[in-house]
Order: C-alpha cells, then structure tokens, then sequence
C-alpha cells in the first residue's frame, strides 16, 4: 500500500500532465484540424476529453477524506449529460447544421460535453478514493 502522501504526489503529478496535455490538444490540434479536417481532428478531439476528464478525476481522489460513502449520481449525471450532448450534436448535424458552416449552434451540446465529463471524472474519482479507503481497513 502506497502511503496517502506519496499517493497524493502522485495524484499531483498526473493532475499537472492531464492539463497540460488537454491545453496542447484544445489549443493547438483541435483547432488546426477539427473544423477543416473533422476526422482527423477527432482523435485530438477524443485525447483532449480524456485528459480533461483525468483532470477531474484526480481532483476528486485528492478531496478530503469524509465518512460517508458517496452516491453515484454525479457518475450517472455526467454521464447522461455527455451522451444527451452528443446525441444533440449529432440531431443538429442532421438537420443540416454542421459543425463547419454554425459552429456556434455546437455550442451548447460543446458545453454539455464538457459539464458531463467534468462531472463524470469528479464522481468516479470521489467513489475510488472511498473505495480504496475501504479496502484498505480505514473505514
């Protein structure tokens, strides 16, 4: 078992990669390539939602330990709110409004994308870290 400093200094450490890596992908390649080139912005696109969602998780597991167990709600909000995005997103796109010619009509599905991973990554980072302490005997 890995002490809970050395846990946190890793945590710290994976938490400064995943926002630098979502800066790189949301900064340099989904703009250059997401627009113009939709396929192969996507990959960047995907990579990007990864590490923004790891940014979270890893601020939910360095969160204060309390004594309650943790609901899932924030999980299955995230979640619900992510794929109802992208269902929006895809329900527009058929309806002749691509992403290319209104980009600001992507907006809001763009938004709930990024509101439903946060929350999603918050959740299961929130629900390891009482799992673990759990396991562990801690409580």
């Amino acid at each position: 078992m890995i002490p809970r400093s050395d846990t946190d200094t890793v945590l710290v450490g994976i938490f400064l990669i995943a926002l630098a890596a979502t800066v790189v992908m949301h900064v340099v390649f989904v703009p250059r390539y997401l627009l113009s080139e939709f396929t192969r912005g996507l990959p960047y696109l995907v990579i990007g939602w990864g590490s923004y969602t790891l940014i979270f998780y890893t601020l939910g597991r360095l969160r204060p330990v309390d004594d309650r167990m943790p609901n899932m709600r924030a999980i299955d909000l995230g979640l619900g709110v992510f794929l109802s995005s992208i269902v929006l997103s895809g329900v527009l796109d058929a309806a002749g409004l691509t992403l290319a010619g209104t980009p600001l009509v992507h907006a809001l599905p763009a938004a709930g994308v990024y509101i439903g991973l946060g929350l999603a990554g918050w959740g299961f980072g929130v629900r390891t870290r009482t799992v673990n302490r759990i396991t562990a005997g801690d409580g």
